[in-house]
């Protein structure tokens, strides 16, 4: 087994357990969860920054079928927002454009434009780097469909020890995004 292999299986150990965790769903006893001070039912969305939107939103438009929910041109933003939301002084937010999947999934993309914006993707391994997991029902035409629009693969799909399978794309923009295929039940 070379480095790399040994470092993906490590993660799609870490993975496996993170995956069970959100995947089953809570056994239903009295108290479960009632002690946490913030109820939580379910992420709403996730926020990518992108460098350039309309590129950004064609890619999962065609590529996932993502539609518009909103779009928005906010204007001039506030000093007062910019320190508040730590966003540095010359940034300004150009535009924030909300998509959501077939599935309900939502992703909310933001430009912003600015001297101190840094356009470039963190690595996977900086503090503040992140990833999107999407679910997918097949992986493996999944995958066969980036390879044939020439997308970035980063690996090919692993599979945990449940049966959860998994791989990394990048989209054109460098952000990781990582398509998930639950394990199949039994005659299914």
């Amino acid at each position: 087994m070379n480095p790399l292999q040994s470092i993906l299986l490590a993660a799609s150990v870490t993975l496996t357990a993170a995956t069970q965790a959100a995947t089953t769903p809570p056994q239903s006893h009295p108290g479960m969860n009632s002690a946490a001070p913030l109820q939580v039912s379910a992420i709403d969305h996730v926020g990518i920054n992108v460098p350039d939107i309309d590129t950004a939103t064609r890619f999962f438009s065609a590529l996932m079928g993502a539609r518009v929910v909103s779009d928005i041109s906010p204007g001039k933003i506030p000093d007062q927002w910019k320190n508040q939301f730590r966003w540095h002084g010359s940034s300004e937010l150009q535009r924030f454009v909300m998509l959501q999947m077939d599935g309900g999934a939502k992703l909310e993309l933001f430009q912003y434009q600015g001297s101190e914006v840094n356009q470039v993707q963190p690595h996977g391994d900086d503090a503040g780097a992140s990833h999107v997991a999407l679910r997918t029902a097949d992986i493996d035409g999944s995958l066969a469909t980036l390879k044939r629009l020439k997308v970035t693969i980063l690996n090919d799909p692993i599979t945990n020890t449940d049966g959860v399978r998994w791989f990394y794309f990048q989209a054109p923009w460098g952000t990781q995004i990582e398509l998930v295929s639950l394990r199949q039940s039994v005659g299914g």
